[in-house]
């Protein structure tokens, strides 16, 4: 076996090819990171939304896409924000 760099739906990633048949493999990581970059690919790189009064609080919306690839449609998902005013930003992570 030899690490190859090859590509999926546009997507670049490492695997494994066997130098007699060809056949490529993943191994649990590389599929991971192959993961990880396919989600983000998916993603714009930068959304402009604004907040939405809401009786006396203030929401913002997500796009569909970040719904579907955090998974923020579930019941069980949990927000944690954080409020960085030196640097003017809002930090949401998902739980």
């Amino acid at each position: 076996m030899k690490i190859v760099n090859t590509s999926y739906k546009g997507v670049p990633m490492e695997a494994y090819r066997c130098t007699r048949c060809r056949e490529t493999i993943l191994t649990e990581a590389q599929v991971s990171k192959f993961g990880n970059a396919f989600q983000q690919k998916k993603l714009k790189e930068k959304y402009i939304k604004r907040p939405i009064k809401i009786g006396h609080s203030y929401a913002v919306t997500f796009p569909r896409d970040i719904v579907s690839v955090f998974g923020l449609s579930s019941d069980k998902t949990k927000l944690d924000m954080r409020a960085d005013v030196d640097n003017n930003k809002i930090e949401i992570t998902v739980l």
